[in-house]
C-alpha cells in the first residue's frame, strides 16, 4: 500500500512505485471515478499508443474503424 498527502490544493502526488507500475509518465492523462466509496484512478491512454494498432482501410471501412475507436474511448471515460 502506498500512501500520499492532499496539499491544501486538493493536489496528490501518485507515488513512484505505481506510477511505473501502470506506464503512467509526465503529461499522461488519467481519469477519476467513484466506485462505491473509492476513488479509482485510471491511466487514459492516448490515440498516439495506438496509432499502428490498425491495419488503414479505405472508404467505408476507413470511417467504421474510426466510429469504432472513437466509441471506445467514449466509453473510457465514463
Amino acid at each position: 500500500m502506498s500512501l500520499a498527502t492532499v496539499s491544501s490544493k486538493g493536489q496528490i502526488t501518485l507515488p513512484a512505485k505505481i506510477r511505473q507500475k501502470l506506464g503512467i509518465r509526465s503529461k499522461d492523462k488519467v481519469q477519476f471515478f467513484v466506485r462505491d466509496n473509492e476513488i479509482v484512478i485510471k491511466p487514459l491512454r492516448s490515440f498516439r499508443e495506438l496509432r499502428g494498432s490498425i491495419a488503414p482501410r479505405k472508404g467505408d471501412q476507413r470511417k467504421a474503424v474510426r466510429d469504432a475507436v472513437t466509441r471506445h474511448v467514449m466509453e473510457m471515460s465514463d
